[in-house]
């Protein structure tokens, strides 16, 4: 999965809909994905010449929506200013849902939020949860591929597949009032109800 890649998506998306002030609740650091989708975050801002300053990434020590609850809180805390938070999968988005009730703010009213893995459910949240998508069947079908590759051919040189995510926007990011452009702005997929 191209986790840089994916949350590079949220952030353009994010920057289409006019938000300039977005933070970043980072999952582990001493997981592959946390790190992969920081340096994401970092690359998907530095894109749109947008910096990234103290206080606009909080660090999650777990992908549990306790942890998601506790880096909202932090995050939207110490940043008053951010129209929008990346964050990183959608356990830590929907516990964000829980520090915006404990901080008084509206989603997506007052801050947008997206997550990253498209869980079941997530489309029956209020306000359903925009999410990056990976193909979690293509995954497991190209997993079995490169398997059975190398049982046949134990001595073939190692492969490493990249496969794209796809970002779902949904209810929990919307356009920011009065930013110039962001009424025109056109998400990547805007998604119904239910799950395609």
């Amino acid at each position: 999965m191209d986790n840089e890649q994916g949350v590079r998506a949220a952030v353009a998306h994010l920057v289409s809909l006019g938000h300039t002030r977005i933070g970043h609740i980072a999952g582990p650091q001493n997981v592959s994905t946390g790190a992969a989708r920081l340096r994401g975050f970092q690359a998907g801002m530095a894109a749109h010449k947008l910096q990234v300053t103290d206080g606009q990434v909080v660090y999650a020590s777990a992908y549990s929506l306790e942890e998601g609850a506790r880096c909202g809180v932090e995050l939207l805390g110490a940043r008053r200013d951010l129209t929008a938070v990346v964050a990183g999968n959608d356990m830590l988005a929907v516990g964000c849902y829980g520090a915006f009730d404990e901080l008084d703010v509206r989603c997506p009213d007052d801050v947008s939020v997206i997550g990253f893995n498209d869980m079941p459910f997530i489309d029956r949240l209020r306000p359903p949860l925009s999410s990056v998508r990976f193909p979690h069947y293509q995954l497991g079908t190209e997993a079995a591929t490169l398997l059975i590759e190398r049982i046949e051919a134990k001595d073939s040189p190692v492969k490493i597949l990249f496969l794209a995510p796809e970002l779902v926007a949904r209810g929990s990011t919307v356009p920011l009032a009065g930013a110039p452009g962001a009424d025109s702005a056109v998400p990547l997929r805007r998604a119904g109800r239910g799950r395609a």
